[in-house]
């Protein structure tokens, strides 16, 4: 019974398991994923560190899109990434802490906020097959 049970709950998880790939100018390709609860909760709880307004708003967007990105130029970007500390030490860090590091550091609002923007589009198109697959007595299915 439980493996049945846990059978049909993975197939929930292959509704919102959408990916979007696109190109960002004529260097950089970037894959992005959607973000799971516990990463929504840590996008908040990084951009608390920020005063509230536009920093905060702005922080919610990088981390969001720091969480989001799984791939860069047709690669996957492993969950750990292995990285040289200041000792010479290899270290294993998350990828979402390698990418805000190592890549949108120093990218610009107007950057980060076009690649916030697909994020919303993959959102957006998730929730419509959310929609599209649930039925309840008063509402259903499509």
């Amino acid at each position: 019974m439980s493996n049945r049970v846990l059978e049909d709950l993975k197939k929930l998880k292959d509704i919102y398991s959408e990916t979007a790939d696109f190109e960002i100018g004529k260097n950089l390709s970037v894959k992005l994923k959607i973000l799971s609860s516990t990463d929504e909760t840590e996008v908040h709880t990084y951009a608390m560190q920020f005063e509230k307004g536009i920093s905060y708003l702005f922080a919610i967007k990088k981390e969001t899109v720091t969480r989001a990105i799984i791939g860069l130029n047709g690669k996957e970007i492993p969950e750990f990434v292995e990285e040289l500390n200041e000792n010479g030490i290899v270290e294993k860090i998350q990828r979402h802490s390698w990418l805000r590091k190592n890549v949108i550091h120093g990218w610009s609002q107007l950057l980060v906020d076009a690649v916030w923007n697909k994020y919303a589009i993959l959102m957006a198109k998730v929730e419509d097959n959310i929609s599209d697959n649930i039925e309840t007595e008063d509402t259903p299915k499509a």
